[in-house]
């Protein structure tokens, strides 16, 4: 039985929160949808996490798919609910699948400048601050939403929580439990080997910036743009050592859709690859399906927050399209180099 279940609404989210317990002796795995979570829990990891895909459906459905993988835990495994750390998603719906438990909520990232204070989320990527209680629906009755301004602070908070208490949060609640595992800090692994593939699919204002401080720090940057997320036929000799492909705007098309043909026509590049790094829930959960992978194990982070995964001999780091600093494509382009 895994000590921590991790169930996530998208797989950045899984991987990221994840990321915290790396250093279990028994590792853990991430299953990237719902269909791959019995191999995860089979396979003897001290922590499971699952994507159950349900960021962008209606709330019916995410709360049937987030009971589904409850039911499929087995009892008394501690319980982690990763919600989006800007409150997006079916978060009240998905909350209410763990029916009337006591949970510990708190989606602050304080090294990120995200905080909880008087019981509103405020700080960077944060437009205006948002009461985290109104987001919690029926489950706002048995939460605790505690002040988060440290990590000092979470840490604390988790280890004054009752047993059988959900936690319910993002980055900063997993590192704090992963502390209070008494678990080291992830290991810090070797840099990303060319060629390395970055997979930019979101268009959040802060994964475009990093794009653009990514494009100035590196003239040897292949770019293939995708408009509308259809990109150009595979390439006809090797990879450059670093390679960009980017989903930008093109004729309206479904999210999902954009989504789907970038991962597919993005496939024949990949296979090339020694390294990823993809952004975005959506398209890191469409490349993994275009690349036949179900099942990740996770072997630290590349930089904080960012998940560092195996699946055979490919490395994949995946990046939450709202989060990291400025220069972060910059970093992990670093050992990409020939």
């Amino acid at each position: 039985m895994p000590d921590v279940a991790i169930i996530a609404d998208d797989l950045t989210g899984a991987l990221d929160a994840a990321a915290p317990f790396a250093a279990h002796p028994k590792g853990v795995a991430v299953a990237t949808e719902p269909a791959a979570l019995a191999a995860a829990l089979g396979s003897g990891a001290g922590v499971v996490s699952v994507s159950t895909r349900s960021r962008e459906i209606g709330p019916a459905e995410a709360s049937r798919r987030v009971a589904e993988a409850l039911a499929a835990l087995p009892e008394g495994t501690g319980l982690f609910k990763k919600i989006d750390s800007r409150l997006k998603g079916n978060i009240a719906s998905e909350l209410a699948a763990f029916g009337l438990r006591p949970m510990l909520v708190s989606p602050a990232i304080p090294d990120l400048g995200r905080i909880v204070r008087d019981g509103r989320l405020t700080g960077s990527g944060v437009a205006e601050p948002i009461a985290v209680r109104a987001r919690l629906g029926p489950a706002a009755s048995e939460a605790e939403v505690p002040e988060a301004a440290t990590d000092a602070d979470l840490l604390r908070s988790v280890r004054g929580a009752a047993a059988g208490t959900v936690l319910v949060g993002a980055r900063g609640l997993a590192r704090a439990l992963a502390r209070q595992l008494s678990l080291p800090a992830p290991p810090i692994p070797d840099p990303l080997s060319a060629p390395l593939c970055i997979v930019v699919g979101s268009t959040d204002p802060i994964t475009l910036a990093q794009v653009a401080a990514l494009k100035r720090a590196r003239p040897d940057l292949d770019t293939v743009e995708a408009p509308s997320g259809r990109v150009p036929s595979g390439p006809t000799g090797p990879l450059a050592a670093l390679t960009l492909l980017q989903a930008v705007a093109g004729a309206d098309t479904p999210p999902e859709r954009v989504a789907a043909d970038f991962a597919r026509g993005a496939a024949p590049w990949l296979a090339r690859a020694r390294s990823l790094v993809v952004t975005g829930g959506a398209t890191a959960e469409a490349v993994l399906d275009a690349l036949g992978i179900a099942s990740l194990s996770v072997a630290g982070e590349a930089l904080a927050g960012m998940p560092l995964c195996r699946a055979g001999t490919l490395d994949i780091v995946t990046k939450s399209g709202g989060f990291g600093a400025a220069d972060a494509l910059v970093k992990l382009a670093a050992g990409a180099l020939r």
